[in-house]
């Protein structure tokens, strides 16, 4: 077990290469340049926190984790956090340990908060080692949109013919442009009372500054650090259109802003979503509105607390995708506890979601 080297990276590649290759068609070199990227060149890169590899006896990297460092602050005090990401391990009889060995050196470093995503094992894993599991922050809320062509959408990812997909499709178009009339206000969007208008880094330092210290732990930004999480996030075009927008009212004041990928004919998944209390419904239906214009079949994010009421109140529905949950582990009983009774603001914004290749 040592740190990870940049002269590293090739062997990671064709570690993420050999194990991920199942997942479908994807670029080689531009999956090298990301993950080269992610390791070696992101803003927070800090020797005390590195990114971690595990050798097998021939020198073969076998593992690796990689450790995103992030600023973040507890009560008004400054505190380090740690985002793992790009967790793999080389199939084979000694992968169980180089796991353990991977998760053990990265919870025992000297980061305040650990942060990890990642299915059942790993989630046995961390808690193993001390962690916990955070249920609130792994639920993720939807908001279907075009109701009967989400249903198809749904079906279809759950192995749906492909055939059938498109025969029924029209009809699911049609019962869609119904159902406003048939079934009323619970078909309904709300138009929106606020505007929407692109988002820039400063306006959204500003916002993050001051709806996130309402929580007693929050991330903190800068403006170069911001700027490469946004273009880092812009650049997965697979995701969908990645928007950026403030919600304003008529005098032009700032009530909130979101983050998402348009996604026509799809699920257009939200990055952060943050308002001022009293207009967390009205943001949402900016969202929802603008998400319905360009043709998403449904809205989905990553469960914030704070917006239960609201989402609710407009028809989104909580769940969990069954295989990823929101893990975390520190020295600290505070920080766990902010966390666990959701006086955070964590969003995909500080997760391995908007990392992972």
């Amino acid at each position: 077990m040592r740190p990870l080297a940049e002269r590293d990276v090739p062997q990671v590649v064709n570690l993420y290469e050999r194990i991920f290759k199942k997942r479908g068609a994807h670029d080689p070199v531009a999956a090298a340049e990301y993950l080269h990227e992610i390791f070696c060149r992101n803003p927070w890169r800090d020797d005390a926190l590195p990114s971690l590899v595990y050798e097998d006896a021939g020198g073969r990297i076998a593992g690796c984790l990689g450790v995103m460092p992030r600023r973040m602050r507890f009560e008004g005090r400054p505190i380090e956090a740690a985002i793992s990401h790009t967790f793999m391990v080389e199939p084979g009889s000694r992968s169980t340990l180089a796991a353990l060995e991977l998760a053990r050196t990265f919870l025992s470093g000297d980061q305040d908060l650990s942060i990890a995503e990642g299915g059942t094992p790993s989630s046995r894993i961390l808690e193993r080692f001390g962690g916990s599991t955070s249920l609130l922050f792994s639920l993720r809320w939807t908001r279907a949109l075009r109701p009967s062509r989400y249903l198809l959408s749904f079906l279809s990812r759950r192995g749906l013919a492909a055939p059938v997909s498109w025969a029924v499709a029209p009809l699911c178009a049609a019962a869609d442009a119904l159902a406003p009339l048939i079934l009323g206000a619970p078909a309904l969007l709300a138009r929106p009372r606020l505007t929407g208008e692109d988002l820039g880094t400063d306006d959204l330092l500003e916002c993050l500054s001051r709806v996130a210290a309402e929580r007693s732990l929050r991330p903190e930004y800068d403006r170069e650090s911001l700027n490469w999480l946004l273009d880092l996030l812009a650049r997965k075009r697979d995701r969908g259109l990645f928007q950026r927008v403030a919600v304003r009212d008529a005098a032009g004041e700032v009530l909130g802003w979101y983050l998402f990928y348009l996604n026509r004919g799809g699920i257009s998944e939200v990055v952060q979503i943050g308002a001022r209390k009293p207009f967390v419904g009205e943001v949402l239906d900016h969202l929802f509105h603008h998400a319905w214009r360009g043709g998403a079949v449904a809205v989905s994010g990553q469960m914030d607390p704070a917006a239960f009421q609201a989402l609710a109140a407009r028809g989104a529905f909580f769940h969990h995708d069954g295989a990823s949950w929101f893990l975390v582990h520190s020295r600290d009983p505070g920080v766990l506890a902010a966390i666990h009774r959701a006086d955070a603001f964590l969003t995909r914004l500080e997760g391995e979601w908007c990392i992972a290749a």
